[in-house]
Order: structure tokens, then C-alpha cells, then sequence
């Protein structure tokens, strides 16, 4: 009787908690959330049959050991960087490459350009993807090109952190006040973009060889009192009980025609290849009052909870959960293989 073949051992890899235990700051609570998000994927995993385990991430040593003892055939890659700090994120899965261990998710080059949203923008000039005009402040300005209204926001956060009500601005006066507040708070340069009015999507796209993009979401502006603008800001993102929270509500799948929806899937696919983005990530795109699309970002290993965009946007597409979950360790595997 041969014996029963080996199961596939999974770690799923997270940034552990420890370093927000005595943080007020209420830009954590996005990265609290991925505790919900490495729960959801462990059951997922769990369900299907792998030997899976939580890793959250602290110390390096220590969690190399761990990895050492128990020895995964794939990591689960859902860390945002590491000791609360977004800059690390490349690092780490850079780490999973120097020990040549599969990983779910995108590269750490398409980590680190994605994360730069200064690069990203770069490279969608070079590669004729629409973006909105732009300048970069690494002190308080004293004059601006632009024309208002601008948005300003930290050029190396992610979950729309540094994103607020105040950030967008109609004169150099409010300009200057905000720049220099996120100055010195996130210590980066400052992205500085015109401000495009309109209507908001995230497109979502899953897949290598032949990516699919998922049916687009967008975010309902409709109820949007005239004492705030409408942009998916943190208070809108994040803060529950912020009115803004509740005038934002996601709609997915959007309500759109086949024209619209044909040109959100042409520029996900433009972005997704100019970052050589892999395995599963987020566009988001904003629409002029002339039809006119632009896009804000591209977000690689997007959160992945069970009430995140991306899952509802796998909802909308008829993908199961538990699929898609499955999807990423093969596409893991596979890298191996090959």
C-alpha cells in the first residue's frame, strides 16, 4: 500500500501587533485590520485541506526560526511592511526571496515601485497611462505651478493613510499649512496632484499569463454633503463612526455602461503589466466631468478580509473565496516549479 502523499505546508506571514501596543495614533487601525485578514485566509486554507499556520512578524530571528521548525512549502505573504513601518514592505518578501521560498503576491520590485507612488507616476507618464499632473515638496513651498484645486498626500503610504478632509486644497495659504504638517508627521516627501472631481473606481485584476479583471467598484458619492469633498480619504476608509464613513458606500459591481467598463479594464491591464504586477492587486482610478479617467495608484496585495473591496469584488465576478485562496498557492508552487 503506498503511503498517503505529504500534505502542503502553508505559514501565513502578517505584521504582528506588538510595535501599536502604546500608539493613539489613529492611522493603526489599518494596520490592525490584518489580523482579520490572515484570520479569513487561515480558515480559507484550513478548510481546503493545507497544514497552515500564523506567523505574525516581530523579530526577524525569531521568526526565521519559526519558519526553520516548521518548515512551509509556500508563505502567505499579507505583510504591509514591519515594525509599523510601510517602507519595509519590499524587504520582506525580498526576504522569502533570499531564503527561495514561494510567496503569494506581487515582487518586491513591484512592492517598492507601487509603494513610491512618486516612481509609480513616472512610469504611467512613460507608459502613456493617464495620471493627474503632479509635483513633489520635500519642504514647505513657496510657490506652486498647479493650478487649484490640489490634494496632497504622502508619498509612500498606503490604505489612504495621510489622506484627510484637509487634504484637499484651494489656495497656496492651505497648501503650505497642509504640506508641512505631513512633513512632519510621515518625514517623506509630499505628493502634490491636481485634484480631479468626479467619479471614483477601484478595479481589481487577478491572475499572470492571462490576468482577470474583476467587475469594477466604485464609490457612491451621491450622499456627500457640501462640508466635505468627495475622495475615499482615511476618515472615510477607516472611521466607522465618521459621518464621511457612512456618506462613501462601495458599489460593487459598478453601475456602468460596456464602453466605461471596456476603458477601466484597458488601463488596469496597462498599469498591471507597466509595474509587472502578479498574482492579485487593486487600480484606482478616478473620471473627470468629461469622461476624461486618470489614475491615482496602483495597490499591490490589496487587503483581502472577507469585507474588503477585493473580496467583493470576487463576489461580483462569481469567484469563491476559497478559490481565489487556493489560486494564490498554486500560483506560488508553480513559480517554483518553474
Amino acid at each position: 500500500m503506498s503511503p498517503e502523499p505529504q500534505k502542503i505546508k502553508i505559514q501565513v506571514v502578517f505584521n504582528d501587533l506588538k510595535s501599536l501596543a502604546s500608539n493613539s495614533d489613529l492611522d493603526i487601525i489599518s494596520e490592525i485590520a490584518v489580523k482579520d485578514e490572515a484570520e479569513a485566509v487561515y480558515t480559507a486554507l484550513d478548510n481546503f485541506g493545507y497544514v497552515v499556520e500564523m506567523l505574525p512578524i516581530f523579530d526577524i530571528d525569531e521568526a526565521l526560526r519559526k519558519i526553520d521548525s516548521f518548515q512551509p512549502d509556500v508563505i502567505f505573504n499579507l505583510c504591509e511592511g514591519w515594525q509599523s513601518r510601510t517602507d519595509q514592505e519590499m524587504n520582506v518578501a525580498g526576504l522569502w526571496e533570499m531564503l527561495d521560498l514561494p510567496y503569494t503576491g506581487n515582487s518586491p520590485l513591484t512592492l517598492g515601485l507601487a509603494q513610491n507612488k512618486i516612481l509609480s507616476k513616472n512610469i504611467f507618464r512613460a507608459a502613456g497611462i493617464p495620471t493627474p499632473d503632479f509635483c513633489v515638496f520635500e519642504s514647505v513651498p513657496d510657490v506652486c505651478d498647479l493650478e487649484f484645486p490640489l490634494i496632497a498626500k504622502p508619498s509612500r503610504e498606503d490604505g489612504s493613510v495621510g489622506i484627510t478632509q484637509n487634504s484637499v486644497v484651494n489656495n497656496l495659504i492651505d497648501l503650505k499649512s497642509v504640506v508641512e504638517y505631513l512633513l512632519v508627521k510621515y518625514k517623506q516627501p509630499i505628493l502634490v496632484e491636481k485634484y480631479i472631481a468626479g467619479r471614483e473606481f477601484n478595479v481589481s485584476i487577478l491572475g499572470n499569463d492571462n490576468p482577470q479583471v474583476l467587475p469594477p467598484s466604485e464609490i457612491n458619492f451621491e450622499q456627500v454633503t457640501e462640508e466635505y469633498f468627495p475622495i475615499t480619504s482615511y476618515e472615510a476608509k477607516w472611521l466607522s463612526n465618521h459621518p464621511i464613513y457612512k456618506m462613501t458606500p462601495p458599489v460593487c459591481p459598478a453601475s456602468i455602461g460596456t464602453e466605461l467598463a471596456e476603458k477601466l479594464a484597458n488601463l488596469t491591464l496597462a498599469v498591471y503589466h507597466a509595474l509587472r504586477g502578479r498574482d492579485y492587486g487593486r487600480v484606482d482610478i478616478r473620471m473627470d466631468a468629461s469622461g476624461d479617467l486618470f489614475v491615482l495608484e496602483y495597490n499591490p496585495n490589496p487587503d483581502i478580509s472577507l469585507e474588503a473591496g477585493f473580496v467583493r469584488a470576487l463576489k461580483a465576478a462569481d469567484i469563491s473565496y476559497e478559490y481565489f485562496i487556493d489560486f494564490l498557492v498554486k500560483q506560488a508552487l508553480n513559480r517554483r516549479s518553474k
